[in-house]
């Protein structure tokens, strides 16, 4: 009668011994997905293979075995009697491969991540997976991106990226998968420790397992690291941490960015990556036949003729290999192959150790995803605001490929680049909610956006129609809220109708500190629709070269604290609808020829003749008192420009500008009664 085997399959789903175990072999490592590969053969009936596939199976050998999926399935063979099959068992992490995504996290931890990506494949059901994160603090991610990559491979690399390491606990249940950041982990875990005594192959079988085979190894690895970061918001700070192992020759590890925006966190990171670096500079290799033996297990070796290696290690990688070509006797089969180097009969493994007192930390083997040039998004922020930034006028974007809903949260706040930005100088122009703008990413890193720029499309088209206009240079804001109003500078370039045209949508201010000076080379045309206020606190000059007409449609009003003086080269002709009104301690009219006062038929004319009058003299009469000279002063002069305005020029009187209301004043006349003629 045939001995019972010694590894066996089970399958859920299938019937107990419907499979046998003839052989398997495979890796499991900590942080990487195991992989086991099984052969096995059945008299029964053939099965279909979808029958088999995803199923959970538990491969046993030894007290202890390996829990996982059928991942792939393969008929071999189908002789007479037995029908052979080959089947791959993996964790259910590594069905992760399989799932890729572009997705955008903010302002969560590394853990908190972690579970979302594993929640949307069923794994924080029950006790599938356990978070043993060490006590130090961890800081959110303020933006981080998985961006075309497998979620294993996304899972992967922020494990890596923070130091993290996973590995797997087995039953015939199920099997757990484990976070954790301390080398304390894998002593606290309810593994006991494997003890095996050094035996090295002499022939002679041992009673119990040994380690057949056991050397140790040393390796040049870097003995320093430095981590050197830039944070704008702190950009007078030098974000830079080292950490020194002390170990000859000083080698240093150099890595910029290093991903840390305080010195805590510096100090962290420098310290992972050291321990990363050179977590492998002194490793142990063997071989042994003990089937407890598990990445993540502590093994004791004892009674090694190196005392320095008689102590605890941890294996990091182990590889199974096992074969039990008894299921075949029963059939009288006997020609099964055996690949070279396999074990023929038995179980045997090798393995991969560091020394306890060493603190794992996965290797980067997952690289960031690099971003080959630049990317569209659209501009986002709440549906009330037509402009949302912050106060480094950063804005939020989302891009196409986003498939979160589209709102003020879509992503982190994005730096936006200028032609010019200095300390408190420069250009700023903030794309608005809705634009298209064109995205690179620094270091073609998808967690580091920045918007260079913006882009039309058929819902934001330029501000004049192209081809036609093709000659305008345009710069052309928009009023905010459901208005149609904008401002604009625009420059025509079309040769004959060079132009440069300037629009405020509703006020316009202009500050010169020092001169300014404008040479207009034909016309000037000045519409003003209201009011024209203008305060010199100087002297002003005008010289016209042609003729002058001016039309008041209203009221003229003329105040000259000095004195008033006007030459007219040719006649002075000025003619009042009603009042003249001359007044002053002297009055003075001079003519070279003749004076005439001419009123309703009568007249005085005076000249180098004499005095003449119509009608003679007569003593008597009373004096008009006429309307004295009241002019009005310029109103408040508004505030032109914030900081730098003369000042305000008051109202005059309310006395004054009652009686200058009633009585218009014709001015000229003033002037008259001071204007002398000279001839030669």
């Amino acid at each position: 009668m045939p001995t019972a085997p010694t590894f066996t399959l089970s399958i859920k789903g299938a019937k107990d011994n419907e499979l046998l175990v003839l052989a398997f072999s495979g890796e499991e490592a900590i942080s990487e997905c195991f992989d086991i590969t099984v052969d096995v053969v059945t008299d029964r009936p053939p099965r279909e293979l979808e029958s088999l596939l995803h199923k959970e199976a538990y491969l046993a050998f030894g007290d202890r075995g390996l829990h996982g999926h059928i991942y792939s399935i393969r008929k071999g063979k189908v002789g007479t009697r037995l029908s052979h099959y080959q089947l791959v068992m993996v964790p259910f992490l590594r069905y992760l491969q399989h799932a890729s995504n572009r997705r955008i996290f903010q302002n969560l931890t590394t853990e908190a991540i972690l579970r979302d990506v594993l929640k949307g494949h069923g794994l924080l059901n029950g006790l599938h997976v356990l978070f043993n994160i060490g006590p130090e603090k961890p800081v959110p991610h303020e933006y981080c991106v998985q961006y075309d990559e497998s979620d294993l491979h996304f899972v992967s690399r922020l494990c890596e990226a923070e130091g993290y390491f996973y590995y797997f606990k087995h039953s015939p249940e199920g099997h757990q998968l484990i976070f954790a950041d301390q080398e304390t982990e894998f002593y606290h875990a309810g593994n006991p420790t494997v003890v095996m005594p050094f035996r090295p192959i002499n022939g002679m079988a041992a009673e119990h397992p040994v380690i057949q085979a056991f050397g140790v190894g040393l390796s040049t690895r870097a003995s320093r690291v430095t981590h050197r970061d830039y944070d704008f918001q702190n950009a007078h700070l030098s974000l830079e941490a080292d950490r020194d192992s002390k170990v000859f020759p000083n080698l240093e590890t150099y890595i910029y960015p290093g991903e840390f925006d305080t010195a805590h966190q510096g100090r962290v990171r420098t310290r992972r990556a050291l321990e990363r670096l050179r977590g492998d500079a002194e490793l142990a290799q063997g071989q042994s036949d003990q089937p407890l033996l598990r990445s993540g297990t502590p093994l004791k070796v004892e009674e090694h003729p190196e005392p320095a290696w008689n102590v605890v290690w941890l294996p990091t990688w182990v590889f199974h290999d096992g074969r039990q070509p008894a299921v075949l006797e029963e059939y009288a089969v006997s020609d099964e192959p055996v690949e070279s180097g396999r074990i023929t009969q038995g179980y045997r493994n090798e393995f991969i150790a560091i020394r306890e007192t060493v603190q794992f930390r996965p290797a980067l083997k997952h690289p960031v995803p690099k971003i080959q040039g630049m990317q569209t998004a659209v501009v986002t922020g709440p549906a009330e605001e037509d402009i949302h930034c912050d106060q480094y006028g950063r804005v939020k974007v989302r891009f196409h490929w986003d498939r979160s809903e589209e709102n003020e949260s879509t992503s982190c706040w994005v730096r936006v680049a200028s032609s010019w930005a200095g300390a408190g100088y420069g250009a700023v122009t903030i794309p608005r909610v809705g634009m298209e703008v064109l995205v690179a990413f620094e270091e073609g890193h998808a967690c580091k956006p920045i918007v260079v720029g913006c882009l039309s499309n058929n819902t934001h088209q330029v501000p004049h129609n192209l081809p036609e206009n093709k000659t305008k240079t345009v710069l052309r804001s928009k009023s905010t809220g459901k208005t149609s109003g904008f401002n604009e500078l625009s420059l025509e370039d079309r040769s004959g109708a060079e132009l440069i045209y300037l629009r405020a949508q509703r006020d316009m201010e202009q500050l010169i500190q020092n001169d300014s000076r404008i040479e207009i080379g034909n016309e000037r045309l000045e519409t003003i629709k209201g009011n024209s206020t203008t305060v010199l606190k100087a002297e002003e000059n005008v010289t016209v070269t042609g003729a002058r007409k001016v039309q008041l449609l209203a009221d003229d009003h003329l105040d000259v604290a000095g004195s008033s003086h006007t030459r007219v080269g040719g006649d002075l002709l000025m003619a009042a609808g009603q009042e003249v009104h001359i007044s002053g301690d002297n009055i003075v009219i001079s003519g070279g020829l003749s004076l005439t006062l001419s009123i309703n038929g009568q007249h005085i004319v005076i000249n180098p003749a004499g005095i003449f009058s119509s009608t003679p003299i007569q003593v008597g009469g009373a004096p008009v008192p006429g309307t004295p000279a009241m002019p009005l002063a310029p109103g408040d002069t508004q505030t032109l420009i914030a900081g730098g305005v003369p000042p305000s020029i008051v109202f005059a009187s309310k006395g004054q500008t009652d009686t200058a209301s009633r009585m218009p004043l014709l001015c000229p006349l003033c002037v008259l009664a001071n204007t002398e003629q000279t001839h030669d």
